[in-house]
């Protein structure tokens, strides 16, 4: 039930910015409902690409387009200067809390001493992977709009730590992650009947191991290496199939590099997906390889149904994963190792079981969406009654 501002007291506006729609859609939607139940007016600046979409999503948020681009040098960044300071020059907001870098970097400089500033860094772009000029320009751009930050709230430990080299450590919060809803991602709710459908209804027979990668197809997410791991295992295994669920400009590359090395029995592109919790009842082996992440929720969602992961070794799957205890970490571009991790997963089926038991309590005690939003409370709980 929604909470109603106490008498006399005007409500409290708040301005939730992010670069594109898709991170509203797939992230913020619990804590801009938890906003609204608190008593706040929420209102939306992103760049839209579907409104109905957005409209029906976000009943009772006020919703702004801004042309934000994901591209460094993109000219619509120019444009979207103009209109985020031409929304601070008509609205009085509180509090704005900004999301993704190019959006939060515009904003902050934009919205300095108009409103408390929160900044949620969804891993830094500067990373262990990352290259050494573009590494710099990115924590050059943290730095100076750290000046320009009120709370900077990082959600792994390897940006905890970077995080005191860009403000002062009293505006530094480690909250872990967005939060996993384990009442939708959890095992119990299928039926061993149902479960055999999901595959029926997918071609796969009922006995065949289940191996899922749930990624955007992009460069970063390294399907070219879960390609080369499936041509190792396949040598060992054959009774095994890979799904990728996801959607991005190098899908159709992917899909031209499992037809050349004949693997179309073996590896399943599933496109966009809206049921990825059926995907994961099924699922007996997650994947993520990744080049950089924050701390993917994609990996969570499956630890929440008992499965055990094959990760690459990087900031953010770290904080997930104990190597040989809920899963396995990998060197990035190794498709040897996530072969050799998947097969030792296969051929022990005990060993998946407590893995994946392990993965769903770390999840239930640390990440749990309920406890996640709880701790985001505690942030707006003075801006509220002050």
């Amino acid at each position: 039930m929604k909470r109603l501002p106490e008498e006399g007291n005007k409500m409290k506006t708040i301005l939730i910015v992010t670069t594109v729609q898709a991170t509203i859609s797939a992230f913020l939607v619990p804590h801009i409902r938890r906003l609204q139940e608190q008593g706040f007016d929420v209102h939306v600046a992103t760049c839209i690409s579907d409104l109905p979409k957005m409209s029906e999503l976000l009943g009772g948020v006020t919703i702004f387009h801004i042309p934000f681009s994901r591209g460094l040098l993109s000219f619509s960044n120019l444009v979207a200067v103009k209109k985020i300071r031409k929304l601070f020059n008509t609205y009085h907001y509180d509090a704005v809390h900004v999301h993704t870098p190019i959006a939060s970097f515009i904003t902050r400089m934009v919205a300095y001493r108009a409103c408390k500033v929160y900044y949620t860094a969804h891993g830094f772009h500067f990373n262990e992977q990352g290259k050494g000029l573009s590494n710099l320009i990115y924590f050059l751009s943290e730095k100076v709009a750290g000046y320009r930050t009120d709370k900077l709230i990082v959600i792994n430990s390897d940006d905890y730590q970077a995080a005191h080299k860009l403000v002062h450590k009293n505006k530094v919060l480690y909250i872990k992650g967005i939060g996993v809803d384990m009442r939708r991602f959890d095992l119990k709710k299928y039926s061993q009947s149902r479960r055999d459908q999901v595959k029926k209804e997918l071609g796969i027979a009922k006995d065949t191991v289940v191996i899922t990668h749930l990624a955007e197809f992009t460069a970063n997410k390294r399907h070219i290496d879960v390609i080369e791991a499936c041509e190792r295992l396949k040598q060992k295994y054959t009774d095994f199939v890979i799904l990728l669920a996801g959607q991005g400009h190098h899908q159709e590359m992917v899909k031209k590099e499992i037809a050349l090395r004949h693997l179309e029995s073996h590896v399943k592109c599933l496109g966009y997906r809206s049921d990825i919790d059926d995907i994961l009842s099924i699922t007996d082996i997650g994947l993520l390889v990744s080049l950089r992440e924050g701390l993917p929720r994609s990996v969570m969602e499956m630890m929440s149904m008992a499965i055990p992961v094959v990760l690459s070794d990087i900031r953010g799957n770290r904080d997930l994963v104990v190597h040989g205890e809920n899963g396995f970490l990998v060197p990035v571009m190794q498709p040897e190792k996530i072969a050799d991790s998947c097969l030792a997963l296969i051929l022990d089926r005990a060993l998946r079981y407590e893995m994946g038991t392990l993965s769903r309590k770390k999840i239930e005690q640390e990440y749990e969406l309920d406890k996640i939003l709880g701790e985001h409370d505690a942030i707006y709980k003075e801006l509220l009654h002050g």
